[in-house]
């Protein structure tokens, strides 16, 4: 998705490394320090985390948070770097009029920068824009623009375009125009620059853009050769949609050698291939290869497959184009159905006209009114399945806005329970804990004493446990971070006060959202474990250790006396065991600190539940 990742983007950005094998620029391209600005940096970051992760939408929702923080009069590098992701992710939805928007606006803060990297990469990405939406004649200026103002020591501080893919592109586009030579010039410097620099995935696509090129020169042996070559690194990267379309190129190759059982084969093996990684694939590759195996397939003469195919492909594309119509662009979505439209009617006229070669005049009329027929019955298909699609989509949005508002509601009663619980029963239970001490601070009832100063603790363990519940309800407050800090800061307040020390180790927790009957339970737990080592252990040392391994790892182990037989059976441990139950967490116990002691070890499974 963005110009080094492309994870959001990968039929877009053909040139563009794998996201997990080049997080930071190539050898190529120099690493500047990041912003100095701990919170735009951290902001960035997790930006490029979401699009690795093909999470579109919670990217848009970072960038624009963090583009309504960075001011592009304050920060102008910062706004460059943002508005050149959205505009990928926008591409990725099909608002192709905001995403050049977004890049007008970075090509004028690169050229107000003076930095020659930036203003290429921007005119880069107005040139793959161009290209993917058919305009390979609009999209060669801005690639010769990039090309000239890429500098000699190019230097970024987040994945910005490079050189060869800038080369890559161009060769793409020159073949889409017919300049064969050109582009195979174009295609195998970029080879040669891709491998220099260790970019695997931008390897790859040079391979495959020299299968296109040899394709279209009628060399269907090399292109074989070519596509193979694209297909072993993609998949051996793991680069699924640069995979999808090496092995559709393959199709295509054996389809013009005339090798009609292996093209089959061959298309069958990249159907199962696309289905296996449909989620980590875009839908512009998608829909270029429904569109590709029809062509193979119309070449090899099976003209049904074809068909099916080129539906396939008229849906993928309805979808992409109904992004369109969303942003306001309903002229450009008019234009596309129509070429789709004239796409089907030509590849009907080709269906039938080879199946009236060799038929008698007899027939001819009888054909023609089957393929009549057939596109009637296919028109009538479509409306009704749009008009389906549609249905089922005002139903989704239905069903989403009622669990909006049931959440709402809830979050509304959670709210109001934390308020009344701190405004009348945390007010009254301070009050009795102020009345108390003062009490025995005058002393008065000198006979009640122990009692008041019972009173007065008591007080102040239902104040704590009342905090306990409020933290619980706060929506806010949901990340794994947030419980991971919650419960070392409680450890240390808690053992501090007992006069028992403690270590705490946390590692780097993901990003993830809790319920609130896992916080809850989670933090009752350690909450329980850490009573028991002040109330019965006899400890002078604790260790808290909270990590993630495939889910979230408790450890409370102590150098205290070790648990005692009578004390197995306890309503202590009961409750812990439990709570443990409730979340599906798995608990058990086993010797503490130096081999004495206890140590409870508690892990918690989570589901996925991402960081907006």
């Amino acid at each position: 998705m963005n110009p080094l990742r492309c994870a959001i983007l990968p039929a877009l950005l053909h040139l563009i490394p794998a996201a997990s094998a080049e997080q930071a620029p190539t050898r190529s391209m120099r690493a500047l320090p990041p912003f100095a600005d701990t919170v735009i940096d951290r902001q960035m970051q997790r930006i490029l985390h979401q699009m690795d992760a093909f999470h579109g939408d919670s990217a848009i929702m970072l960038i624009n948070g963090a583009l309504a923080q960075v001011k592009p009069a304050e920060h102008p590098e910062a706004a460059h770097y943002l508005l050149a992701y959205r505009a990928e992710v926008l591409y990725y939805e099909g608002l192709f009029n905001e995403a050049m928007r977004d890049l007008n606006e970075a090509e004028r803060l690169a050229h107000q920068l003076q930095d020659s990297t930036l203003i290429s990469n921007a005119y880069n990405l107005k040139g793959l824009l161009h290209e993917n939406i058919q305009d390979s004649q609009e999209a060669l200026p801005y690639l010769r623009l990039a090309l000239r103002w890429f500098p000699q020591a190019p230097a970024a501080r987040y994945p910005v375009s490079e050189l060869h893919h800038i080369h890559g592109n161009l060769a793409s586009y020159l073949n889409t125009l017919g300049h064969r030579d050109s582009a195979q010039y174009h295609a195998r410097l970029s080879l040669r620059l891709a491998e220099a620099a260790g970019a695997v995935r931008a390897t790859a696509v040079a391979w495959w853009a020299l299968g296109n090129i040899a394709l279209k020169a009628d060399e269907p042996d090399s292109a074989l050769a070519f596509h193979d070559r694209a297909w072993a690194i993609a998949d051996a990267a793991r680069d699924h949609d640069i995979g999808v379309d090496a092995l559709v190129g393959r199709c295509m190759a054996l389809a013009e050698a005339g090798r009609a059982t292996e093209a089959r084969a061959a298309l069958v093996r990249a159907r199962s291939y696309l289905d296996a990684h449909r989620h980590q694939i875009g839908l512009v590759t998608q829909r270029n290869f429904e569109r590709e195996a029809a062509h193979a397939f119309e070449r090899i003469g099976e003209l049904a497959q074809a068909l099916g195919h080129l539906g396939e492909w008229h849906r993928i594309d309805s979808t992409i184009t109904a992004n369109n119509i969303r942003s306001a662009l309903s002229t450009q979505a008019e234009l596309l159905r129509a070429d789709n439209d004239l796409e089907v009617e030509r590849i009907e006229r080709e269906r039938v006209a080879a199946q009236l070669v060799g038929e008698t005049r007899n027939r001819q009329l009888a054909i023609i009114v089957s393929a009549l027929a057939l596109l009637a019955i296919t028109s009538v298909y479509l409306i009704l399945n749009a008009r389906l699609r549609h249905r089922r989509h005002m139903a989704e949005l239905r069903a989403e806005r009622e669990h909006q508002e049931r959440t709402i509601a809830e979050l509304r009663v959670r709210e109001q329970v934390s308020r009344d619980l701190h405004d009348d029963l945390g007010v009254g239970l301070s009050a009795l804990k102020l009345r108390s001490e003062m009490a025995l601070q005058q002393g008065r009832a000198d006979g009640l004493a122990p009692l008041l100063r019972e009173q007065a603790s008591s007080a102040e363990e239902l104040i704590a446990s009342m905090r306990h519940i409020i933290w619980a309800l706060q929506d806010d407050q949901g990340s794994l971070d947030d419980l991971v800090a919650y419960i070392a800061a409680h450890a240390r307040a808690y053992l501090d006060a007992h006069g028992i020390a403690i270590e705490v180790h946390s590692r780097t927790m993901p990003d993830r959202m809790l319920t609130t009957q896992e916080r809850r339970n989670l933090f009752l737990i350690v909450k329980e474990a850490l009573h028991n080592v002040v109330k019965h252990a006899g400890a002078s040392r604790v260790r808290l250790d909270l990590e993630w391994r495939d889910g979230l790892m408790i450890e409370v182990a102590d150098d205290g006396r070790g648990m005692q037989p009578q004390r197995q059976h306890g309503h202590g441990l009961i409750n812990m065991r439990k709570r443990a139950e409730m979340i599906r967490a798995s608990i058990g116990f086993s010797a503490g600190l130096d081999g004495r002691g206890t140590s409870l070890r508690l892990h918690a499974p989570m589901a996925e539940r991402k960081l907006a």
